[in-house]
């Protein structure tokens, strides 16, 4: 920590910085707050060692001084030299543009990308993953890990409860597995993303072979005013289930209660002033033998990541979002005996249809690992 990480990290302090100190009273890790006098006045920078991106500071700053660095001007470079690029797109990018979904990727077709694939799909992996790896493991209180912003934080800050966290990709990195491993795709990936942190998972040295870029909802919506969509059309390719309400707050706690009933104890918690409060409480419990959930679904956005730390500001109260997912919950459970999303079977046969569904799938191949901040080199 020091100097030499101010404002080199994803988040960063711009020059409209007053000093008011309102990034600091909200954020949760106050040593990633470094103030410096410039010209005589106080400002608060960003140290990038010590943030864990879960944009606090950006939420409450009323000068729009902090910023965000993403990948969406390099993607687009790429295409334009004609680099082989597929796209992966989260599931909250439908659930925040319903309307313009399929224009949008039409659109990004026209530029040059190659395969479409929907990150919904990797989420019924996860599910499918962390279903096997709980049973087979009696693993009892795990942690979720779709979030990257609550993995930076244990690694950093909690590191004696990364061996909570479940060892299985999130939907993003399996979605990328799945492309790369058995679609065979050698195309760069990017992924359309809602998250800023979510540039921290692309890079970790077990995951840089996957995915090149993050694509931010706000930064590429951006480059695509003014442009005429209307002409434009093309939709994603592979078939998922309920995978797609993994952005809202309780969206894994819906499939896991989908598959074994609602008799199974799933803590959800989200929201960056109540989740790392949270953490750090979940670990005295753990150390101290108590008894656990089956487990814990934490987010650090407060409205999941379909408002996610890189979406448009102005669809926080847009209930045209609410909507798509509740369309993707119905299109998902269409009545099918071979289902597993449908209502009208058993909990069992749900299991039974999903297992076989992944059958061909080797579990090993989305297992994933931590790095608690005591171990790392």
């Amino acid at each position: 920590m020091g100097r030499d990480s101010l404002n080199q990290g994803l988040v960063y302090t711009n020059e409209s910085c007053t000093g008011c100190n309102r990034c600091i009273s909200v954020c949760s890790v106050l040593e990633a707050n470094y103030s410096l006098m410039e010209s005589g006045e106080n400002v608060i920078h960003v140290d990038g060692d010590a943030c864990i991106e879960c944009g606090a500071c950006m939420d409450v700053c009323h000068h729009k001084a902090r910023g965000y660095r993403d990948d969406t001007e390099e993607f687009l470079a790429a295409l334009k030299r004609g680099e082989n690029i597929s796209i992966l797109i989260a599931p909250a990018f439908i659930a925040n543009y319903p309307k313009e979904y399929r224009k949008i990727l039409g659109y990004l077709k026209s530029l040059g990308v190659n395969r479409m694939i929907s990150v919904s799909f990797g989420a019924d992996i996860t599910t499918w993953g962390y279903l096997n790896y709980i049973t087979k493991h009696n693993f009892k209180g795990g942690i979720s890990q779709p979030c990257p912003a609550i993995v930076n934080y244990i690694e950093k800050y909690i590191p004696e409860l990364t061996e909570k966290l479940i060892p299985v990709h999130s939907p993003m990195m399996c979605a990328a597995i799945y492309v790369k491993k058995y679609m065979k795709v050698t195309d760069k990936l990017a992924f359309i993303s809602p998250c800023i942190a979510k540039k921290t998972e692309i890079i970790r040295p077990e995951n840089k072979d996957y995915i090149s870029y993050n694509v931010t909802f706000a930064h590429l919506m951006e480059v695509l005013k003014g442009i005429n969509l209307s002409n434009y059309d093309a939709v994603d390719e592979l078939e998922y289930g309920m995978g797609s309400l993994y952005p809202q707050p309780g969206g894994l706690k819906e499939n896991v209660e989908h598959f074994l009933g609602k008799n199974v104890l799933v803590r959800q918690v989200e929201g960056e002033g109540h989740v790392y409060h949270f953490l750090g409480e979940y670990a005295k419990r753990v150390k101290s033998g108590k008894p656990l959930p089956f487990l814990v679904d934490a987010l650090n956005c407060a409205g999941g990541c379909i408002h996610g730390t890189a979406t448009e500001p102005s669809m926080d109260d847009n209930d045209d979002v609410l909507f798509e997912i509740h369309n993707q919950r119905i299109k998902a459970r269409k009545d099918d005996k071979k289902n597993p999303w449908a209502k009208e079977i058993s909990y069992e046969k749900r299991l039974q249809n999903f297992n076989e569904q992944f059958a061909q799938l080797n579990i090993e191949d989305f297992m994933c690992e931590y790095h608690p901040a005591d171990k790392k080199s």
